[in-house]
């Protein structure tokens, strides 16, 4: 009856003290690290629970901050661009953002939005054809339809002309772009690369993902925003199934910072060091008034996730919310639930049905505490894939980061700031858009429904 490994049943207390094993230095490892109690919980959680599937998990979609990733790709350190026109307004979230490191808001700033795919696509294409040194683009998503094709044929081409044409891909994001069209891009002389490749060995990079959208031409014209090239999100005429998203056309100071971030990323996939063009003598494109606020393992604080919680506390007669994942952290929750409770005007717009089931259960208890609380949360009839924070008439964040836990605390993102209020006003006309077509989420839920759904928002941080 010796407990050897020729025992009757050994190999499975063998595989049960490994995993036990495993899962104390997993748990350790959890412990360690700086999260919300809640995330490290739900970690605890699931390794203890079930450790065969949650130990691969976390070692798969668990590290926040790769050792490796922070040495390699510095701390991303954004510099305050000259500003020599008076700012016409006071940006609500410039003190606390100053004090964790981003450059203040600029104006002189042209700004104009994209309310639908097919101006986006436009002035995409505009701009590509019309850049006269280099275009930088950087996506998230990037595949072999219609217009993806079209846009890199158009790149391909400006390359051929001897233009300096850099394509920065997310390894998972366009993993189904055409190697093909990629090597005959290259072959015209454009760079490409791939931003954290997913390699077996190094599975905790496959959680961290290059979320940002930075279309950059001359260093001097930005498009920017939730879209990524595909036919899902623009293209040259309207399709019934296009997803209702948010870009914008920027021009003036603030496109300096994107073009910081950009180069920054570059350096750290392609390791071909390039660098912003100088700053450009002070010629007032607008009147916008604009803060750029990146977010992900590369920046050494939340700034991103602060500033939003700051200025939901600040909110005092609108917070319109509009996301297709709607997963926030108890603290953000929290928030939106007090501004509804002390009569803020709390709306939050999100898909029917976002294609992501774990993310429409999770959200199911969140949505249905802030309608308790008195806020509206209404459903899109289509998918929504724009980004956009309204707080009053003072403040509209828009850009790539969604209002979830992976956004806020995984993801590389970027969102804009837009601080005056003829871009806050189109801001707010988009989203009365958004609106007009959707209607209250009035359905009750069962039991089991409730049951599904409170294990989803159990697991949420790790989502």
């Amino acid at each position: 009856m010796a407990w050897t490994i020729f025992t009757y049943g050994a190999p499975v207390q063998f595989a049960f003290i490994l995993t036990s094993i495993m899962a104390m230095v997993v748990v350790a490892s959890v412990v360690r690290k700086r999260r919300a109690p809640a995330t490290t919980v739900a970690w605890i959680l699931v390794m203890v629970l079930l450790p065969p599937i949650g130990i691969p998990l976390y070692l798969f979609f668990g590290d926040r901050k790769i050792r490796n990733l922070q040495k390699n790709k510095p701390e991303l350190r954004l510099t305050a661009t000259t500003n020599e026109f008076d700012l016409p307004v006071a940006p609500i979230g410039d003190g606390l953002l100053g004090n964790l490191g981003i450059p203040p808001a600029t104006t002189g700033n042209g700004f104009r939005l994209h309310m639908n795919g097919e101006d986006a696509f436009a002035d995409l294409i505009a701009e590509i054809d019309g850049a006269k040194r280099r275009i930088h683009i950087q996506t998230y998503e990037m595949k072999n339809d219609a217009v993806g094709k079209a846009i890199l044929e158009r790149l391909t081409a400006r390359a051929k002309e001897g233009l300096e044409v850099r394509l920065l891909l997310d390894a998972l994001g366009a993993f189904r772009m055409s190697r093909i069209a990629l090597w005959r891009f290259r072959r015209a002389g454009g760079r490409y690369d791939w931003f954290l490749r997913v390699w077996p060995f190094l599975p905790a990079r496959s959680n961290l993902r290059n979320h940002r959208k930075i279309y950059l031409f001359d260093d001097e014209r930005l498009i920017a925003g939730g879209r990524n090239l595909t036919t899902d999100y623009l293209g040259p005429v309207p399709r019934p199934a296009r997803w209702a998203d948010l870009s914008f056309l920027l021009s003036g100071p603030a496109v300096a910072n994107y073009a910081e971030i950009f180069a920054a990323d570059w350096n750290y996939a392609a390791k071909d060091a390039i660098s912003p063009a100088p700053e450009a003598p002070a010629v007032k494109a607008g009147d916008a008034v604009v803060q750029v606020v990146p977010a992900g393992p590369d920046v050494g604080r939340d700034a991103l996730y602060e500033v939003t919680l700051t200025t939901l506390f600040d909110a005092r007669k609108r917070l319109w919310i509009v996301t297709p994942y709607f997963v926030p952290d108890p603290n953000l929750a929290e928030a939106l639930r007090l501004a509804a409770v002390r009569g803020v005007d709390v709306r939050i717009i999100v898909p029917d049905n976002s294609g992501q089931r774990i993310t429409d259960l999770a959200r199911g208890p969140y949505l249905r505490d802030l309608a308790e609380a008195g806020a509206k949360v209404l459903l899109h009839k289509g998918m929504v894939h724009a980004k956009v924070v309204l707080i009053d008439d003072r403040l509209a964040m828009i850009g790539s980061a969604n209002f979830d836990q992976r956004s806020m605390f995984l993801n590389f993102e970027v969102n804009s700031l837009i601080y005056s209020p003829a871009e806050i006003a189109g801001v707010g006309a988009f989203v009365e858009t958004l609106l007009k077509q959707s209607s209250p989420n009035g359905a009750g839920v069962t039991f089991s429904r409730d049951t599904i759904e409170g294990v989803a928002r159990l697991i949420s941080p790790v989502l």
